[in-house]
């Protein structure tokens, strides 16, 4: 199943719309199309395969749907509480690890307390989410004692072909280290 090609088609799509396109693919493709869906609808990986129906909003869903056409070369200025973090950090991250685990990626933050905050937002994701669990098997570990690196002092590393010295996920402070 190849949803790349109607990426641009879904995020045209109404927030009505989309959600009937998902229950259409997912029960002719099932969990091949749970997959595909996450890795080239970042709506949907945080508001199905996430589980976040907090950010089931209209304008939650077109925030995101800026956020996946230009997410490079901008300055995102969100009130608090706006779900910047939300879409920007735990479903930006997790996309993108989903998308390539060979991917390396450090949020770095004011101290490491902030930065691991989200960390382990994720790390809780990745470890427990069993819809991305069963998606991603060639991922994620589905016992993650079994990782080279699993914890929030050396770092998240996936399934992955390469061995670079940098962890999948890592979390560090400006001025803390």
């Amino acid at each position: 199943m190849e949803l790349e090609s109607i990426k641009e088609q879904i995020w045209d799509l109404s927030l009505p719309e989309v959600i009937k396109l998902w229950d259409g693919l997912e029960k002719e493709y099932g969990i091949d199309a749970v997959r595909e869906l996450c890795k080239v609808d970042r709506y949907y990986l945080l508001v199905r395969a996430c589980g976040r129906v907090d950010a089931l909003h209209p304008w939650l869903y077109e925030r995101c749907r800026e956020v996946e056409r230009r997410p490079d070369d901008m300055l995102d200025l969100w009130a608090r509480e706006h779900y910047k973090s939300t879409i920007i950090t735990f479903a930006g991250a997790i996309q993108a690890i989903l998308r390539d685990p060979e991917v390396t990626i450090s949020i770095f933050s004011h101290t490491k307390g902030i930065a691991r905050k989200f960390f382990r937002q994720i790390k809780y994701e990745l470890e427990s989410n069993q819809v991305l669990l069963k998606a991603f098997p060639d991922v994620l570990w589905e016992n993650v004692r079994q990782a080279p690196r699993w914890a929030e002092e050396t770092g998240l590393v996936v399934k992955r072909k390469n061995n670079p010295k940098e962890a999948t996920l890592e979390a560090w402070g400006l001025v803390d280290g």
